[in-house]
């Protein structure tokens, strides 16, 4: 496992400075804020990204964040130790997980995990095609096949239609006190858009 530096950097790791670089001021102008840079962690390994989780990995888990640093497979090895065919998907992956270091600093937390998991896709541009879009209120604090695609769906909406501030405005509304719940985060959806978070009001939304 490696740690990326600085300093001394190789000139293949300067690619990943100059993305990062890049990838920060997107994030810090999106979310009109920043955040302390993370540690980059590259693994070399699909056994060491295993022994970060404590568990076995699926071959779609390519990287994660945790203890406030970014843990990423190695893009030398990022297709020969995931199922992904695409060395594409380091990138997007990587900013998909820097958008979660700012949803963790803005929020403390991680949920609704649709709305964390949806609003990093968005930002990564990995854009997911929804069948269900209704199936959101399954994915608050629990994860499934369709959370990704389900968030996307409600992020990209929600943006689009209402704007970034509003969308901002409830994302920095979720800090938990103490523990944010299904009920408290429909009550701050209501005083931010103004209508209820339940089917019949979404339903009229995708029409």
């Amino acid at each position: 496992m490696r740690k990326l530096l600085s300093i001394k950097l190789s000139p293949e790791n300067k690619k990943l400075e100059n993305f990062l670089k890049t990838a920060r001021q997107e994030l810090d102008n999106f979310f009109n804020s920043s955040v302390p840079e993370p540690a980059i962690f590259l693994l070399n390994s699909r056994k060491e990204l295993d022994i970060i989780w404590g568990q076995k990995t699926e071959r779609w888990v390519v990287g994660g964040t945790k203890y406030g640093a970014i843990f990423i497979l190695n893009p030398k090895v990022y297709t020969k130790e995931s199922s992904h065919t695409n060395l594409n998907g380091f990138w997007k992956t990587m900013k998909h997980e820097y958008c979660h270091i700012y949803f963790r600093h803005i929020t403390n937390g991680v949920h609704p995990l649709w709305l964390h998991e949806g609003l990093a896709s968005y930002l990564a541009d990995q854009k997911k095609i929804c069948n269900s879009p209704l199936d959101v209120f399954s994915y608050f604090d629990k994860s499934g096949k369709g959370l990704y695609e389900v968030g996307y769906f409600w992020v990209e909406l929600l943006i689009k239609k209402f704007g970034k501030i509003k969308f901002l405005k409830l994302v920095k509304s979720l800090e938990p006190k103490p523990n944010l719940t299904e009920r408290i985060f429909a009550a701050r959806f209501y005083k931010v858009y103004g209508f209820k978070f339940d089917k019949n009001n979404l339903t009229r939304l995708i029409k």
